[in-house]
């Protein structure tokens, strides 16, 4: 799909006769949607979907977790692709993602909560109310109207659509929300209390860091967690990390057992994983779930364009920006920030990380990442999940 998003930028012609298909696909759905909007509407029914039915995960995980402990009489659905790929939890129900069912759970829902777009056919009704918490926070990379001539018609389209139904955002700084405001062509509601996934940094992280060593069959090592973002190519030296050599400064500058986790993006996940040798100190951790019990988790975080790293300091802990392609991907997709701006040491070479780390000074990296929360003015409170939890209570019980 992405692909065929770039493809789309690039030539015209054919983006019109996709997005005029798109509009036309869009048309049916809006038609189906509303005629089914004669079922009833089912007061205590919350729908939530994380990146289009990727798995229970993300901002809306930890808010539906909320909901749970409260213990109320709600049925929380989500929408998920691989529904036998999923754990079953008590007090969710699991609909396909993409199946007729999947519609009119939606159409007769008091809630929906999503990380990502719907289509933009789907008829919300009056008296639905839709919480948008996206997957991302402030980060590096610009979106949707900040790199306008860079987004394909149907992004605007999913964008915009949502946007105008939407009634509450969910966000983590001022930054962010005049990020939502410009970029997302967003004029409703915002709640600038903090991203739910991130809520985890103030919990103790111990009992998160026993988690994830049990699962990998370890016991007391310290974790350096290596995150690249996607690629829209699979050029080599995109991960070309000498992984034990790292292990290896890190175990001279920190002291300790080191031992390094390898996460990739999804997308790139077959070709990327062609490159890389996994052992028992370079570990594939891509298929463990819950990638902020991961952050959690680890001592260290390289990582190159990715939001993950401004999650990961929401509590600083040294983070390095292992980034070969800078100029690149710069012009593919452009910054909110210089690289040079950010707390992160920078390094293009494996080389070049290897010194970053062996001379990290942490005093000046607290001191710089203190700079860079004031400038976004960050508001991680702890609570977010909480609060929008109690949001989704109030809207059903009829109180707002």
């Amino acid at each position: 799909m992405k692909k065929l998003k770039q493809l789309m930028v690039k030539n015209k012609f054919f983006e019109y006769i996709i997005y005029f298909v798109f509009n036309l696909v869009n048309f049916l759905l809006y038609i189906v949607s509303f005629i089914m909007s004669v079922l009833p509407i089912q007061q205590n029914k919350i729908v939530c979907c994380n990146m289009k039915g990727k798995r229970y995960g993300d901002n809306p995980k930890y808010i539906s977790d909320k909901l749970l402990q409260q213990h109320k009489n709600y049925d929380i659905v989500w929408l998920i692709k691989n529904i036998e790929n999923e754990k079953p939890i008590d007090g969710i129900r699991y609909v396909k993602y993409g199946s007729f069912q999947m519609l009119r759970e939606l159409v007769t829902a008091k809630v929906w909560i999503d990380s990502n777009s719907k289509m933009p056919g789907l008829h919300k009704r009056k008296s639905q109310y839709y919480i948008q918490t996206w997957h991302g926070s402030y980060g590096l990379k610009k979106v949707y109207g900040d790199i306008e001539d860079k987004v394909s018609l149907i992004d605007k389209k999913f964008i915009k659509s949502n946007s105008k139904i939407q009634d509450l955002m969910v966000s983590n700084s001022k930054f962010y929300s005049d990020i939502m405001r410009r970029a997302f062509w967003y004029d409703g509601e915002i709640i600038e209390k903090g991203s739910p996934r991130n809520d985890i940094f103030f919990e103790d992280a111990t009992s998160y860091r026993k988690k994830v060593l049990k699962y990998f069959g370890l016991t007391d090592e310290n974790i350096i967690l290596y995150a690249p973002t996607y690629r829209n190519d699979m050029e080599l030296n995109r991960y070309d990390v000498n992984f034990e050599k790292i292990l290896e400064c890190a175990e001279k500058k920190f002291g300790g057992k080191w031992v390094m986790f390898v996460r990739l993006h999804p997308h790139n996940l077959k070709d990327a994983e062609k490159f890389i040798t996994y052992n028992d100190r370079v570990i594939n951790a891509s298929g463990y779930d819950v990638m902020q019990e991961l952050l959690v988790a680890a001592d260290i975080l390289i990582s190159d364009y990715s939001s993950c790293m401004f999650d990961f300091i929401t509590k600083p802990k040294p983070c390095f920006i292992y980034a070969t392609d800078r100029d690149k991907y710069k012009k593919e997709r452009d910054y909110y920030f210089e690289l040079e701006e950010l707390p992160f040491p920078i390094a293009e070479t494996s080389k070049q990380l290897e010194y970053n780390i062996a001379h990290f000074d942490n005093d000046n990296y607290v001191k710089n990442v203190k700079k860079l929360f004031d400038r976004v003015k960050l508001n991680e409170t702890g609570k977010s999940s909480h609060i929008i939890a109690n949001r989704v209570i109030s809207i059903i019980e009829g109180e707002e």
